[in-house]
């Protein structure tokens, strides 16, 4: 018995490791008014100092005369900059803490095929990472899962709150499927020929497009009412993909991945997205004709062939917006969405434009998850998710997020780092 207390206290003090202290923000009381800032609407365009005012959540106001209740907190933003929050369109954010410890990841189910699974379930509101991601205006995800030839299903969460019920936007928004690699590796520890690993591949496709049809046959037949010794829960959990109430979101990075994402799309008429697709760039005719948006892969990125240029990650989302293509930034890592704007800042050296490196944060991936009716541009009517910097957003030697709101709700920007980064500047002073 004393070793099931000594045990049980060692993983209580181990769980407790893994939840950040910073108390979400309170439902707001009274309406707030940002003045003198430089506001970045994202649809009306950039308006210079002008006030946003915002009153139960909602925007009330937008504009350079407006009106100011009586009673509202009015906070000065002269020379500052004030954004819609940004949007990371796909992340394993709340779902991985440690990635070197197995307990902490929930990212990853058994098997190969989970479309039953809900990253919802999983997700950790109080993950320790969270706040440093918020810290640079990041203030909604895209939780996605990950593994299997298909995940399950995804979920969009708010970056500030007590419960998962009360953070999401959408619980279960798209179902994740995994187009199998259909290159050859050749790589020297790889022992498979290039003919063995081309067979292997086209194995693996064939089988994953056989088991989306099988869904699609249970759908159909369950419409007309299924035994329940028949009912199926994995059949069950794809329905809503072909009946237009869910889009399903297929990684494929290379040209033939993306080929064949697309052809399942068209094939079941689906509403599909991609993601990852580094070599979108190689089939822009098809994304055209297709009208599938596309998820980009991190832009800090080498490139994926020897013979491609040094720059071809920095240049695909200018490409992408030239070819009127809807397309959205993310990152590559569930910590490292904290540099999410400064992808994009990063593209705006390589050919794209402030305004549309801006909607790849903000409006763009807010219309591709369905949500951009509440969220990203500061219109009114939409939520006051929305934050204050005193630099340049898309900097990251002028960034300082000042304030951050989630429909309205102050949010703590403090975080780890801020911590660590207060403890050893005393030593130095200390040292004096």
């Amino acid at each position: 018995m004393k070793y099931l207390l000594i045990l049980s206290a060692l993983l209580a003090s181990t769980i407790m490791t893994f939840g950040h202290d910073k108390v979400p923000g309170a439902p707001q009381k009274q309406p707030i008014a940002l003045e003198n800032a430089k506001v970045y609407t994202i649809t009306q365009g950039t308006i210079e100092g002008a006030t946003i005012v915002f009153d139960r959540g909602k925007i009330i106001a937008v504009g350079k005369n407006v009106d100011i209740p009586s009673n509202a907190e009015v906070i000065d933003c002269a020379g500052k900059s004030i954004y819609p929050g940004f949007i990371a369109a796909e992340s394993t954010l709340g779902l991985i803490e440690i990635e070197a410890v197995r307990s902490t990841r929930d990212n990853i189910e058994s098997g190969q095929y989970n479309p039953n699974a809900k990253a919802s379930t999983a997700y950790n509101p109080d993950s320790e990472v969270i706040p440093t991601i918020r810290h640079n205006g990041v203030l909604i995800a895209h939780i996605v899962p990950e593994g299997g030839s298909i995940s399950g299903k995804s979920a969009i969460m708010q970056l500030d709150g007590w419960t998962k019920e009360d953070i999401s936007l959408q619980q279960n928004y798209a179902l994740i499927v995994n187009i199998p690699y259909l290159g050859v590796n050749s790589a020297p520890w790889i022992s498979k020929s290039a003919d063995e690993q081309i067979k292997e591949a086209e194995n693996n496709l064939r089988e994953l497009k056989a088991y989306i049809a099988k869904a699609k046959m249970y759908s159909i037949a369950a419409r007309n009412g299924l035994a329940e010794n028949a009912q199926d829960i994995r059949m069950e959990a794809m329905r809503p993909i072909f009946e237009k109430q869910m889009p399903v979101m297929f990684s494929a990075t290379n040209k033939e991945q993306i080929l064949a994402a697309l052809e399942i799309i068209a094939e079941h008429k689906l509403n599909g997205i991609i993601s990852g697709a580094s070599e979108a760039h190689l089939c822009l005719e098809e994304l055209q004709l297709s009208r599938v948006p596309i998820i980009l892969p991190r832009t800090h990125s080498l490139p994926r062939n020897d013979d491609a240029g040094f720059d071809e990650p920095f240049t695909l989302p200018s490409i992408l917006e030239s070819a009127g293509i809807n397309w959205a930034f993310t990152e590559s890592s569930f910590w490292q969405q904290r540099n999410l704007p400064f992808n994009a800042g990063t593209s705006i050296a390589y050919g794209l434009s402030e305004e549309a490196a801006l909607r790849g944060l903000t409006i763009n991936p807010a219309s591709i998850l369905g949500i951009s009716s509440r969220v990203g541009s500061l219109d009114i009517g939409k939520d006051a998710t929305l934050f204050v910097s005193s630099g340049n957003a898309l900097d990251a030697l002028t960034n300082h997020v000042e304030h951050a709101y989630i429909q309205g709700k102050k949010v703590d920007l403090e975080n780890r780092h801020t911590d660590l980064a207060k403890k050893y500047r005393m030593r130095y002073q200390q040292m004096k």
